[in-house]
């Protein structure tokens, strides 16, 4: 559930990831611009992973790496509040900074279907 740092809640409330079901699979992670978090990764599978050297969208080429092969899961109910304040990586990003994140997450998401595309054919 989002809110302000006084816990007020803030647009869009409560995220419900309704686009996380069995039936879209594996697959939907590259259809989406990000995981959603918190994340929990299976330490023996996430120390397999080449992680990314950056500060930002790390966490979601790991989980689309993990998808590969693994179906993720998630918790459909708020358990927690994340608190947005000013500053914040996705807190009021201009044009040029959206672009620039979004740019970068479809890099990451063209080396994530080449993978599965190399790994498919052998």
């Amino acid at each position: 559930q989002m809110t302000n740092f006084k816990l007020e809640e803030i647009p869009p409330g409560v995220i419900d990831h309704k686009e996380w079901t069995p039936d879209n699979g594996r697959n939907n992670a590259l259809r989406i611009n990000g995981l959603g978090a918190p994340r929990a990764f299976y330490t023996p599978v996430l120390r397999r992973i080449k992680i990314p050297n950056c500060s930002y969208g790390e966490d979601y080429a790991v989980g689309l790496a993990i998808s590969r092969e693994y179906q993720i899961g998630r918790i459909y109910e708020p358990v927690y509040f994340c608190r947005r304040w000013e500053g914040n990586s996705d807190a009021s990003l201009n044009i040029v900074q959206q672009n620039t994140h979004n740019y970068y997450k479809d890099k990451i998401r063209t080396i994530e279907l080449t993978a599965r595309i190399k790994s498919n054919k052998n």
